[in-house]
């Protein structure tokens, strides 16, 4: 719970002394990085203060060396660029002068505020009690990642893969003597780029790596029969005449367990957290006697 406020209380301090800066010094980031009022002498011996050290005083309010780390030390690196202590410090002070302002009108005792810190309080309770008896305490085994592992290994199992070239046509004829200049040694990818009338012309040809099971059936037996750098016969589908070319295989491999452990994990863990609290839910009510006005609730 008090996790949680300090979180809440950084941010809220944090955006004040951002908006400060902005409004404020909107070209400060800008100045001589030359010059600083904080150099020291290379010769000077740094000096450690106990945590209780007294940084500010003010109506009877303190703020110690400690408390001001802590807070300092939750600012995200990014923010200390653009922001200083006294800063930090300044806002807290403004803070607990506001805090002791609120207290002085008797805002502890409104009724609003009241129910405001009530339900804020209820809020964070059950947010805490999620996190240390669901999030922190259910895991996932290596069992658990071992059992689905096995039973859905068709899910890390890369197909074979084949590097495809592409040369469509609209003619067979015209395919045939495309066809015969490229067996006579013109490059493949210049013809592609000149004759093709597919959606890779511009690319030489090249489609890229596909696996098996992705391309059209008239043309993926052909496609993972072929050997490196061979030619395929004419072939025609529904999009035209087509003549292909593989440049590398890849051959069907499986994720290790390893390569996969994190994943499986992240697939599984929402659910078995998800379980783990409707079973405390229920646990709860089964050992409490709950009452309900049904009429009242229509």
């Amino acid at each position: 719970m008090n996790e949680s406020i300090n979180i809440f209380r950084t941010t809220t301090i944090l955006t004040l002394c951002l908006l400060v800066f902005l409004i404020f010094n909107p070209f400060s980031v800008l100045a001589d990085e030359g010059t600083s009022a904080t150099e020291t002498n290379p010769g000077d011996v740094e000096t450690i203060l106990p945590p209780d050290t007294v940084l500010a005083s003010f109506n009877g309010q303190i703020i110690t060396l400690g408390e001001f780390n802590q807070l300092w030390e939750e600012v995200p690196e990014e923010y200390k660029l653009q922001l200083d202590k006294s800063m930090i410090l300044d806002q807290m002070i403004s803070e607990k002068l506001l805090i002791q302002e609120a207290e002085n009108i008797g805002l502890e005792e409104d009724n609003d505020v009241l129910e405001q810190i009530k339900k804020m309080t209820e809020q964070i309770l059950v947010q805490v009690l999620i996190e240390r008896e669901i999030l922190d305490k259910i895991k996932v085994n290596d069992e658990e990642v071992l059992e689905y592992y096995e039973q859905n290994k068709d899910s890390f199992t890369e197909k074979e893969q084949v590097h495809l070239y592409n040369i469509l046509l609209e003619t067979e004829e015209e395919a045939q003597d495309i066809l015969e200049q490229l067996m006579a040694g013109v490059d493949f990818s210049e013809i592609a780029k000149e004759r093709s009338t597919g959606p890779s012309a511009a690319q030489g040809g090249d489609l890229g790596y596909l696996s098996k099971g992705t391309i059209i059936p008239e043309i993926e037996e052909v496609v993972f029969s072929l050997e490196l750098e061979e030619l395929s016969e004419v072939i025609k589908t529904d999009f035209g005449f087509h003549i292909l070319k593989i440049t590398e295989k890849k051959p069907e491999t499986v994720k290790t367990l390893e390569e996969v452990k994190e994943d499986i994990i992240q697939t599984l863990l929402p659910d078995k957290q998800k379980e783990a609290f409707e079973n405390l839910l229920e646990e709860l009510k089964s050992k409490s006697e709950i009452e309900i006005n049904e009429e009242a609730l229509q």
